[in-house]
């Protein structure tokens, strides 16, 4: 048990409050390896760290080998590494994946008001695979394509920002909880990712590496 029966997600996430926030940590090798570094960290690997260490602990798993094969089994298909394409890029993958493992629950499944829903194709790293120096070989471009095949018409639930003015909608929400902000463009799911807390002023904050303040804020 943690402190004072402390919540796990928040418990883990303060621990890096104030670390620096920096973009492509993962995107440091030739060929795909397991990058673990809680020293500098971006919105989703962030995320990716706290739920980590919340599964270790909830399982009273201590060691860092432990930690890592559950950082891999969060970060790629099914938990098995085999290539770029295998790592779970778009968020709504990675929400996918995981659920389908019982790792994790979509949380707006379980809520019963203000939840509103979109059609979407998820195709934005095909159509910008210049963005992708990776993607430069045909085998890995057509791997993701393969990814975002399954992302076509796809029906995503949502909440609207101005519902979270609505108190029935508020009530649904749990500290701890992910939070995904979703894209406007027509061919991204998700731009940010962070973790619901309660401020000292009671009213809901998203605890989150910022590219803005350079920093877990």
């Amino acid at each position: 048990a943690l402190p004072g029966g402390e919540n796990r997600p928040l418990f883990f996430a303060r621990k890096f409050l104030g670390r620096p926030y920096v973009a492509h940590t993962l995107e440091k090798n030739d060929d795909e390896r397991l990058v673990v570094n809680t020293r500098e960290l971006d919105c989703t690997t962030l995320v990716e760290t706290v739920s980590a260490l919340v599964l270790c602990d909830s399982r009273g798993q201590r060691s860092f080998r432990e930690y890592a094969a559950m950082l891999k089994s969060l970060r790629y298909r099914q938990g098995v590494m085999d290539g770029y394409a295998s790592r779970l890029h778009y968020i709504c993958d990675w929400i996918m994946d995981n659920s389908a493992m019982g790792i994790i629950e979509d949380a707006v499944r379980r809520m019963d008001t203000g939840v509103k829903y979109e059609v979407k194709t998820i195709d934005y790293m095909s159509t910008h695979r210049d963005s992708y120096p990776v993607m430069a070989d045909s085998v890995t471009y057509e791997r993701i394509r393969d990814v975002e095949d399954g992302y076509r018409n796809h029906r995503f639930g949502y909440l609207k920002a101005r519902s979270l003015g609505d108190k029935s909608v508020l009530a649904q929400l749990r500290e701890g909880d992910i939070l995904c902000f979703t894209s406007t463009l027509k061919d991204l799911d998700v731009t940010h990712l962070g973790i619901l807390t309660r401020g000292d002023d009671g009213k809901w904050h998203v605890m989150h590496a910022s590219s803005t303040l350079g920093k877990v804020v």
